[in-house]
C-alpha cells in the first residue's frame, strides 16, 4: 500500500512540474505576442508559376466559374481591430516592357473599381473580378497568358504601403474544364492496304490536353505522345466526337538538337572533375567565347596529355544525324583546347563503335561543325591536348526515326462509322475509335481509345480531382 502512495505521490510530482514549465513557457510566448510600432499593407510575392514576384499568372476554368478574388493583406498586428482601406489604380505603365496587353475594360467588371477594404477582425482585403462570359471567352488570345490588369497601391489608412510590393501584374488566362492530364489505354493494330494485319499492340500512356477555345482542346498524342501525334478533339456533341488531325509545326521534319530536346539522354564520360559538370554540355547556352565558362563547363584536371570522351546515349531513341557542333573551353592553363579529336558511333546492328569519316574541328571560340549521316543512339566524342581537356557545349542535330509503323508520318485521322466516339461526363472519359493514316507509307492504324481525365495544373499548383 505505501509503496502504491509513493509511485501516486512521484506522479503527482512530476505531473505538478510539467504544469509550471508550461506556464512559464506559455507567459514567455505571450510576452512575445506584440504588434509592431506600425502597420503596413501589400501585395502578396505569391506569383502563381510565372517566376516573377511582381507578376501573378492567375487562371479560371469555364463552367467553373469565372470569378476570381485578388487583394492586399495587412502586416504589422496580430488582430487588426478595424477597418482598413487600401486605394488602388490600373496603371497600364506597368505593361511597358512586357509581353502582355491591358485586359478591355468590357472584359471584365471589379467589385470595388476603387480600393481593397481590408474588414475589422481580418488581415486580408480583396476585390472580386468577374470574368465577361462573351467577350472573354471568344478572344482567342484569352485561353494564353496575354491579358493583364496591373495594380498599383495608392493610399490607405495603415501607416504606410510596402514599396517592395506596391505594384501587381495580374495576368488572366482561362482553361476548359477538359484541360489536363488524362490516363490512357489504347489498343491497335495496323493493317497493310489489302487488309492484311502487320502489327498490333496496347499502351497505358499520359496524355496532355490543352485548351483553344471554348469546349475544344489538343492533345499531345494519339497512341503515342509527342509533336508528331497531336489531334484537336471536338466535344461539344458528347455523342459524337469530333477529331482532327494537328500537324506538327516543325512539318519538314527538320534537324533538332536532340541533345537538348530528348529529354531522357543519358550523359556519361571517361572522367570529369569531381567540381566540374557534365550536364552543362546540354544546356542549350550559347557560348561568348571558349573561356566562358559561367553557365558551367564539363572539365577533366588533371589529364594532361591523355585521350578522354563524352557520350550521348539516347536508349530506345533512335536518330538520323546529320550534324555535330561542339564548342571547347579553355582556361588558358589547366584546361587547354584539344589538338585532336574524333567522333564516333555506336553500329546498332554489329554492336561496335565505328569513327567517322569527317574531321571534328578544334578551333576556339566557335562551334566546330562535323557533318554526318548515320543512324544510330548513341555519339561518343573522343578529344586530347597537352594540358587537361573542357567542353562547353556540344549539340547532336537529327531527326527520330520511327521504330514502328505507328511512328510514322501521320498524313491524318478519320473517324470510325458506327463505332462509338463519346464523352461520358458522369466519369470524365472519352472513348474513341479512329483510323491513322500515314505519310508516303502503304498502311494504317485502327485505334480504340479510352481517356480518362485525371488532374489539371493551374496557377502553379497541381490540382488533383481522381
Amino acid at each position: 500500500m505505501m509503496v502504491g502512495i509513493k509511485k501516486f505521490n512521484n506522479t503527482m510530482k512530476r505531473l505538478l512540474i510539467l504544469i509550471f514549465v508550461a506556464s512559464i513557457l506559455t507567459a514567455c510566448y505571450d510576452d512575445y505576442r506584440v504588434d509592431y510600432s506600425h502597420t503596413t499593407v501589400a501585395f502578396t510575392t505569391a506569383d502563381g508559376g510565372s517566376g516573377d514576384p511582381d507578376t501573378m499568372w492567375r487562371t479560371v476554368v469555364k463552367d467553373e466559374g469565372l470569378n476570381l478574388d485578388f487583394g492586399v493583406y495587412l502586416a504589422g498586428v496580430i488582430e487588426n481591430n478595424e477597418e482598413r482601406y487600401v486605394s488602388y489604380d490600373i496603371d497600364p505603365s506597368l505593361l511597358t516592357g512586357t509581353d502582355y496587353e491591358l485586359l478591355p475594360s468590357d472584359y471584365y467588371d471589379l467589385s470595388n473599381p476603387e480600393e481593397f477594404v481590408i474588414p475589422s477582425g481580418n488581415i486580408i482585403g480583396s476585390v472580386n473580378i468577374a470574368l465577361d462570359s462573351t467577350r472573354f471567352l471568344n478572344d482567342p488570345l484569352a485561353t494564353e497568358r496575354h491579358y493583364a490588369l496591373p495594380f498599383r497601391l495608392t493610399e490607405t489608412n495603415a501607416d504606410s504601403i510596402l514599396s517592395t510590393q506596391s505594384t501587381k501584374v495580374l495576368v488572366l488566362s482561362y482553361m476548359n474544364r477538359f484541360h489536363g492530364y488524362y490516363d490512357q489505354d489504347v489498343t491497335y493494330t495496323t493493317y497493310d492496304l489489302e487488309g492484311n494485319e502487320l502489327n498490333s499492340g496496347a499502351i497505358e500512356n499520359v496524355i496532355n490536353g490543352t485548351t483553344l477555345s471554348n469546349d475544344l482542346f489538343r492533345t499531345d498524342g494519339m497512341i503515342f505522345r509527342g509533336s508528331d501525334y497531336m489531334m484537336n478533339v471536338d466535344p461539344t456533341d458528347q455523342d459524337n466526337v469530333l477529331l482532327e488531325y494537328y500537324p506538327n509545326p516543325n512539318a519538314d521534319n527538320a534537324p533538332q538538337n536532340v541533345a537538348v530536346t530528348d529529354e531522357g539522354v543519358a550523359l556519361s564520360t571517361s572522367y570529369v572533375s569531381a567540381w566540374e559538370n557534365i550536364n552543362a554540355i546540354n544546356d542549350d547556352i550559347e557560348p561568348a567565347s571558349s573561356t566562358d565558362n559561367s553557365n558551367g563547363a564539363y572539365g577533366n584536371w588533371p589529364n594532361d596529355d591523355i585521350w578522354n570522351w563524352v557520350e550521348y546515349d539516347y536508349g530506345d531513341n533512335v536518330y538520323n544525324f546529320t550534324l555535330s557542333q561542339i564548342y571547347w573551353w579553355t582556361d588558358n592553363g589547366g584546361i587547354l583546347l584539344p589538338y585532336d579529336a574524333y567522333l564516333e558511333y555506336w553500329d546498332m546492328e554489329n554492336e561496335a563503335w565505328v569513327r567517322v569519316e569527317n574531321e571534328v574541328g578544334i578551333s576556339g571560340n566557335m562551334f566546330n561543325d562535323t557533318e554526318l549521316s548515320v543512324t544510330t543512339n548513341r555519339l561518343r566524342m573522343h578529344f586530347v591536348a597537352t594540358a587537361s581537356q573542357g567542353i562547353l557545349e556540344w549539340r547532336t542535330w537529327g531527326t527520330p526515326v520511327p521504330s514502328a509503323e505507328e511512328q510514322s508520318a501521320v498524313s491524318g485521322i478519320t473517324m470510325l462509322d458506327g463505332e462509338e466516339n463519346s464523352y461520358d461526363p458522369e466519369s470524365s472519359t472519352f472513348t474513341l475509335n479512329y483510323r491513322i493514316d500515314y505519310e508516303f507509307n502503304d498502311f494504317y492504324t485502327i485505334v480504340n481509345s479510352n481517356l480518362v481525365w485525371r488532374n489539371r495544373i493551374r496557377d502553379g499548383v497541381n490540382e488533383w480531382r481522381r
